[in-house]
């Protein structure tokens, strides 16, 4: 008797998390698209995003006796901003990040991913960094069914994080390449 209600307890728990992952999730595929401007309608500045993050990407990857990586993700990357969340001023930020989500990597290189996103969005608006940081903290997790996951850009849903390398860190290399740099200078492009 005592198995069985532990049973039903668990189960009742698990149905309520997977309610509450399919409302979070609002139901979507694991397909993640291209919906921001200018990047849908303007195709020279798609594909200079796309190659900044290919470029991030070998480099990130690369094994220590080479200078890049040939490993690219499965999926050619896209961006939907701030994934479920309005796109401000902080967009950029929320492009940038989804560069190294895109390529994934260990659950180091997650966290500086984060943090970078939280110093960036603070940047633009103090209060806001912490609410986006805890979102991407609990929504961005490698094994959930969402298209903004960590490590979005590879066929090999459920994932989890990869082991540590001895790369560059993440915000290391996001400042050497100037991605929030690029990516500001190309959204003040797109508005005009």
């Amino acid at each position: 008797m005592k198995n069985s209600r532990l049973i039903s307890r668990i189960s009742r728990r698990f149905l309520i998390c997977l309610f509450g992952t399919g409302i979070f999730t609002g139901c979507t595929t694991l397909e993640s698209r291209l919906s921001i401007e200018p990047y849908t309608k303007n195709k020279p500045m798609r594909n200079a995003l796309e190659q900044f993050a290919e470029e991030y990407c070998r480099k990130k990857r690369a094994d220590p006796n080479l200078t890049v990586s040939k490993t690219q993700p499965d999926f050619i990357f896209t961006t939907d901003g701030c994934s479920r969340w309005p796109d401000d001023s902080w967009v950029a930020c929320c492009i940038a990040h989804d560069i190294p989500y895109w390529c994934g990597g260990s659950e180091q290189d997650r966290q500086e991913a984060d943090l970078d996103l939280m110093e960036c969005v603070k940047n633009k608006t103090q209060v806001m960094g912490a609410i986006i940081y805890a979102g991407v903290r609990i929504g961005g997790l490698p094994w959930l069914p969402t298209p903004w996951r960590w490590g979005y850009g590879w066929d090999n849903w459920p994932g989890s994080y990869e082991k540590s390398q001895s790369s560059l860190s993440v915000k290391k290399l996001m400042k050497e390449l100037k991605i929030h740099d690029i990516i500001e200078h190309q959204l003040l492009d797109g508005r005009k």
